[in-house]
């Protein structure tokens, strides 16, 4: 039997249907209030953090990195495109900031929607579908340790477009443009671990690694449940003459001497790989054919197991491995069991697995499966500096400052001598 003294209200399912409710007609005498409560507003992003915690790492350049990535969930009926981010400090400082430009850069994978393929060319906005999720890579510096904050958070500006599919029904409540703060991040008070040089030698430069955006800061999968950024702090270690490209930049012939289609030829192939610290073996890839000069083995049948060709797995302590990948068939000395010390050769550098070319790629992680385990950020305990090839013009540049480095990481692009 209905109520006297009731009316219907109407309130907005998702798909913009009116749903009857009740509601009195008054209260009783003095239950209403004209002071102002504040009012709802809908906050479309949804920003989190790649685990684990970042770990500032002092850099070749001189400055200490702090690298990590966020997620943006686009929660809105219609698309967004991030046109600026900013990171903060507790008290509202801002200590990095990117244009909408620079949140879209495609060919160095600063952006990334979940589910699809992002390619070099083609539209340079990221335009985050309704429902989809982003992912962000962040590099932030700081001139010393001590300015790195405890804390950092983000202060994100985006735009939406119309929506995507219907009238949009309570697609009208979404704004068209919002600036949100969120993804705070926690800095870990750890240090990286500090080993000796993979490699020996003069000329060799670090095609890929940390912090800035190349194909290692792209490598964000779901492994095991989550989101891993497995490949931050890796380095993918090649060998140029050093004396050609300051005459010639960095073009074709600097990495290899003959005819380039031969594996044998390159500069960095056959080169001693050496045991960063004493460890024991724990896994061993012998058999694995070297794969011809540029190309890359991806394609049906092809796993996350393959992409190292032949590698080495060191046990440096309690959940701490040393990782080496694209080693040249048969060439690792050891075998699972051996005991090794820093500076032993365990094997050559190869072009196995998905590698264009010879090179080696190295890196810390919690297991020797890389793609499930924590990154371990690292550092050399000494090595030279030569220069910073510059991307655009491909001159070797005399800086940061050419010298000695110590317990510092190679930065991406960075020619460094192993001596």
């Amino acid at each position: 039997m209905a109520s006297a003294g009731v009316v219907a209200a109407c309130t907005l399912l998702p798909g913009g249907e009116a749903s009857p409710t009740s509601t009195p007609e008054s209260g009783p005498a003095g239950s209403s209030s004209d002071e102002a409560v504040g009012t709802d507003e809908i906050s479309p992003l949804v920003i989190g953090v790649v685990a684990p915690d970042p770990v500032p790492v002092p850099g070749s350049d001189e400055l200490f990195h702090v690298a990590y990535e966020l997620t943006v969930l686009n929660f809105a009926p219609r698309p967004a495109v991030i046109t600026s981010v900013e990171t903060l400090t507790t008290d509202g400082e801002v200590v990095a900031s990117l244009t909408e430009d620079e949140v879209a850069v495609r060919d160095g994978f600063r952006t990334a929607v979940v589910g699809e393929d992002h390619r070099p060319g083609g539209d340079p906005a990221i335009r985050i579908p309704a429902g989809k999720t982003a992912l962000l890579v962040l590099d932030d510096t700081y001139p010393s340790r001590d300015a790195v904050p405890a804390t950092v958070t983000h202060r994100i500006t985006a735009s939406f477009g119309s929506p995507e599919s219907g009238d949009g029904g309570v697609a009208v409540l979404w704004p068209d443009e919002v600036t949100q703060t969120g993804g705070t991040v926690t800095i870990s008070t750890e240090e990286p671990v500090v080993v000796g040089a993979p490699l020996r030698g003069q000329g060799w430069i670090v095609e890929n690694g940390c912090c800035t955006l190349n194909a290692h800061r792209n490598v964000l999968l779901p492994v095991g449940g989550r989101i891993n950024g497995a490949e931050r702090f890796a380095i993918d270690v090649s060998r140029i003459d050093v004396a050609a490209t300051r005459e010639h930049g960095y073009e074709p012939g600097v990495e290899v001497d003959g005819d380039p289609a031969q594996n044998e030829n390159y500069l960095a192939y056959g080169a001693p790989v050496l045991a960063v610290a004493d460890a024991t073996v724990v896994a061993v890839h012998a058999s694995v054919p070297d794969t011809p000069p540029g190309k890359l083995p991806l394609g049906p049948g092809f796993t996350l197991a393959d992409l190292g060709g032949n590698m080495v797995a060191l046990e440096l302590a309690p959940d701490l491995f040393a990782v080496y990948y694209h080693l040249a068939p048969g060439s690792p000395r050891v075998e699972v069991g051996d005991r090794v010390s820093a500076g032993d050769e365990i094997a050559r550098v190869g072009n196995s697995g998905n590698s264009s070319a010879a090179h080696l790629h190295f890196q810390l992680s919690r297991t020797p499966l890389i793609f499930s385990s924590d990154n371990v950020p690292f550092v050399l305990d000494e090595f030279g500096v030569v220069g910073t090839l510059d991307a655009a013009s491909g001159e070797l540049l005399g800086e940061p400052n050419p010298g000695p480095r110590r317990d510092a990481l190679p930065l991406v692009l960075t020619v460094v001598d192993f001596d």
